[in-house]
């Protein structure tokens, strides 16, 4: 589908009824995230629907196991989705937080070394000292079959987390006391 802000929007008022102006409170590959009108739901409407078949998988497995905290981090719980449009209603969560599970896998990732080593790379570069957090998710996520590898700030934010050391990506290490 070739889905611009504009129809993603129109799409999302429908689904809350309303005609007001209503908040976009991020976007991706996956598509686009309103903020519903009584600010305790968030909808995204996909752009595919091989994501968003992927997305409503991953959340029905983290229903049934029970898991909306996954170290430390809140995960949104869905609340419904409908295949037509692409639409999934979830709760709204504040820092620190995981999101967006329209790239997952559900089988292990078999990537060649040098893919796995620029993924690694990255994840050390968005995430500084941090970086344990994102290997324990992970981890966590993979014991049951989760396989997320979409790792950056906008879809885990680590703000708020104990122990988390301030970073701002793109900091020479050197230079930090």
């Amino acid at each position: 589908m070739d889905l611009d802000p504009k129809t993603a929007e129109e799409i999302a008022k429908r689904y809350f009824h309303t005609t007001a102006p209503i908040t976009r409170l991020g976007w991706g590959i996956g598509g686009y995230v309103y903020l519903s009108p009584d600010l305790r739901t968030a909808v995204k409407v996909h752009r595919h629907r091989e994501g968003f078949e992927r997305e409503v998988e991953a959340y029905r497995m983290l229903t049934r196991l029970k898991i909306f905290r996954l170290c430390g981090l809140t995960i949104p719980r869905p609340r419904s989705y409908l295949e037509d449009p692409m639409l999934i209603r979830m709760d709204v969560v504040s820092p620190p937080f995981l999101l967006d599970f329209a790239g997952v896998s559900f089988d292990p990732p078999d990537f060649e070394p040098d893919t796995m080593a620029q993924w690694h790379q990255g994840i050390g570069e968005m995430f500084g000292p941090n970086a344990h957090v994102i290997y324990s998710v992970y981890h966590a996520l993979s014991q049951h079959g989760i396989y997320y590898m979409d790792f950056r700030p906008t879809n885990l934010n680590l703000t708020g987390l104990p122990g988390v050391v301030p970073y701002t990506p793109g900091e020479d290490d050197d230079d930090r006391y």
